[in-house]
């Protein structure tokens, strides 16, 4: 049986396995481990395989050649070359695959056996098998997987495209900072993110010294498990899987804020996809927020350079994850990104402008001035779909950017209410105790019960209950009661 007959049946390793045959015929090579007969039950091979009991025989016949191997993967990417071929090391393999991200990226491996000539490399065989990740999240229900095991907590799985450059730091809090990855070019993979039981509404767990936790612990906080990357079209196609398991197809796309590091977006999309009891997909766009209160300016251009990025995923977000409710959602400075790639991508393709469901825009950072004259109108104009502003008079940091920029901000309530035709706004004045009250539409319970009945019920202002409508001269808006 062949290589690329594991998915039919048990592959005893020890037997011969037969080599794609470039240029001879009946040349044959051995997979072996440590000449003991080893199986593979799994039509991909994923890190659990041993590798470091693997060995590849060269044929009796051509052992007097001059053969060397080359290693690359599906995408041309070369793992190693050895020049003069005498056995083969499964460890050095695995180590390179790991390197490489070859798992999570559910690569295809080539082995391409040559002889040298005076002039070039002659190809002698050539042989090829899937790889894939054996902790590639697997599809559930977010509560449903309250424990594994004994353990305590539950894992979220969230996907996400983000334009902030790939560092391959093994440290997930280190894999992706605040430098721009390049125009056009997105990352894309798959986190899992994990949340204790003891997990109370709107709350980001996090060790603190007052508690002498120096460490996190999943059973008490929620952390950042694991990063996989995937490329653009695996991303697409499990996404798509993924949100064909959900009911009514539903997905949500978040856009978080200024100082925001990729880490913490994460944690935030899985808070709320968690707190929602989202039946759905839930999607992170992370943009190069450089993570500091101090890089306000920079943050301001790198959303401006994020914009063309959002819009061109968008494109695919909407066209390719075949879903049937699509919830957008963006916080402060993320506005900017969302309104602006949305209004450019209505006017260039208004068809699928259709796709989507609902807008969320929570607290946003932008001119209070600007998004009532040109850009509210058109959004409701171009997109003809429900928009919900979230608006609060305590916002500290909206108030701390309009001193910066010496003009209000669109979510600050605190120099009057944000009144566009078409744009259902909410006052959420007085919900938020914390500090800065910023976060409150995924920290304050009773924003998080409202979410639940637009992203679950698709209800309208006027049929939730604890809004109260509140009509000025103006126009109307609603109060949380």
């Amino acid at each position: 049986m062949g290589i690329n007959d594991l998915k039919y049946g048990w592959l005893l390793v020890s037997l011969f396995a037969s080599y794609f045959l470039l240029g001879q015929n009946g040349n044959k090579a051995q997979f072996l481990a440590d000449d003991l007969p080893f199986r593979v039950q799994q039509e991909c091979l994923d890190e659990n395989f041993e590798y470091d009991a693997l060995t590849l025989e060269i044929p009796q016949q051509d052992s007097q050649q001059i053969i060397g191997l080359k290693v690359t993967l599906n995408d041309g990417e070369l793992l190693f070359v050895l020049e003069t071929y005498d056995r083969f090391d499964g460890e050095q393999l695995y180590q390179s695959l790991k390197k490489h991200y070859a798992f999570e990226r559910e690569s295809t491996i080539y082995f391409d056996f040559f002889k040298q000539t005076n002039t070039n490399k002659e190809n002698l065989y050539s042989l090829s098998f899937c790889l894939t990740s054996s902790e590639i999240i697997k599809a559930g229900n977010t509560r449903g997987n309250a424990t594994s095991g004994d353990k305590k907590f539950a894992r979220v799985p969230i996907f996400y495209a983000t334009d902030r450059k790939d560092t391959r730091d093994p440290d997930v809090y280190e894999r992706f900072g605040g430098e721009l990855a390049g125009d056009f070019n997105l990352n894309y993979g798959l986190c899992e993110i994990t949340i204790p039981v003891i997990h109370k509404v709107g709350q980001i767990e996090s060790p603190t010294m007052w508690s002498f936790e120096f460490s996190e612990d999943p059973e008490k906080h929620i952390v950042l498990e694991k990063i996989s990357s995937l490329n653009e079209t695996l991303f697409f196609k499990k996404i798509s899987e993924r949100i064909a398991l959900s009911p009514k197809r539903k997905t949500f796309m978040f856009i978080h804020g200024y100082n925001v590091s990729f880490a913490d977006a994460a944690k935030r999309t899985a808070q709320i996809k968690y707190d929602l009891d989202f039946d759905g997909e839930a999607v992170l766009y992370s943009w190069p927020s450089q993570g500091a209160t101090s890089a306000y300016t920079i943050d301001e251009n790198n959303i401006r350079w994020a914009t063309a990025n959002i819009k061109n995923f968008l494109e695919d977000y909407i066209t390719r994850s075949n879903a049937e409710e699509i919830y957008l959602i963006a916080h402060s400075m993320g506005n900017r990104g969302l309104t602006d790639a949305l209004i450019d991508l209505a006017n260039e393709k208004p068809q699928l402008m259709s796709k989507i469901t609902e807008i969320i825009l929570a607290a946003p950072d932008i001119d209070a001035a600007i998004f009532k004259r040109d850009i509210a109108p058109q959004m409701v104009s171009k997109i003809k779909k429900p928009i919900t502003l979230y608006i609060s008079a305590d916002d500290v940091a909206l108030e701390a950017s309009k001193t910066l920029h010496g003009r209000p901000r669109a979510g600050d309530a605190e120099y009057g209410i944000m009144l566009v035709a078409g744009v259902e706004t909410i006052d959420a004045t007085g919900v938020d105790s914390s500090f800065l009250s910023h976060s409150y539409f995924a920290e304050t319970k009773s924003i998080l019960d409202d979410l639940i009945n637009v992203l679950k019920s698709n209800l309208r202002a006027n049929k939730r209950a604890a809004l109260k409508k509140v009509t000025t001269p103006e126009g109307s808006y609603w109060k949380i009661d």
